[in-house]
């Protein structure tokens, strides 16, 4: 067997099994899952045209990762994130990206406050034409560039391996009735404290941004029905 033909046999499996993962966590991190139902591997095969082998191998993945849990015999499920799972990750965040912005607000050019500006547009024009996963998007596009401006390859790492995550939850806090035009108001107050040059207001405005959406998700937690 030649080697290009073993690299071949090799690939494709991975393959199907990249794409499958990528395409399932795409369902779960903007929300087109209903948690409380368990989806079967085989509800998952016939949706994307995949066979049933790397659909299994995907999904217990994104168990392993946390997004899903596994019921023996019968599928997998949405994980509920617990009031503390939420709680940790926005202290992380906090952590992070207050450090960030305490560094950058005195530094940023004009460059980089107009990269800022523009995730806000596309987060008002996405918002205005009702496309939450545009929105979500642009969200995270506006927080990573702080962190990516402040050139600390360690805090990008952090930020990147919390993007899904930052999808996950944005979402359920993003579709609560009047958040929207909150997070776009705390957005527009975090730029005009940038654009000031104002650290203390800046490092605020991020904080409160951040403490309102954690409040808001873990008060929907604490109204759950307990099992």
């Amino acid at each position: 067997m030649s080697s290009s033909k073993m690299l071949q046999l090799i690939k494709k499996p991975e393959t199907l099994k990249f794409s499958a993962y990528h395409a399932i966590k795409d369902l779960l991190v903007t929300g087109k899952l209903t948690r409380g139902t368990i989806y079967s591997a085989n509800t998952f095969a016939d949706m994307l045209g995949v066979s049933r082998t790397p659909i299994r191998e995907a999904l217990l993945e994104l168990s392993a990762e946390g997004f899903l849990i596994a019921h023996d015999g019968k599928g997998f499920r949405v994980k509920e994130l617990s009031e503390k799972t939420i709680s940790d990750f926005f202290e992380m965040r906090r952590i992070t990206e207050l450090y960030v912005i305490e560094r950058v607000t005195a530094l940023l050019p004009e460059s980089e406050l107009a990269k800022l500006r523009n995730h806000l547009g596309v987060m008002q024009e996405s918002y205005d034409r009702g496309k939450i996963e545009a929105l979500l998007e642009a969200d995270k596009a506006f927080h990573l560039s702080l962190i990516h401006y402040h050139q600390n390859s360690h805090l990008i790492l952090v930020m990147n391996n919390i993007r899904d995550l930052m999808s996950f939850l944005g979402h359920d806090a993003i579709v609560k009735e009047g958040r929207s035009e909150a997070v776009l108001a705390e957005h527009r107050a975090i730029i005009g404290a940038l654009e000031k040059r104002d650290t203390a207001a800046a490092m605020q405005a991020m904080r409160t941004h951040l403490e309102s959406t954690e409040n808001l998700l873990i008060s929907d937690i604490r109204l759950l029905p307990r099992e």
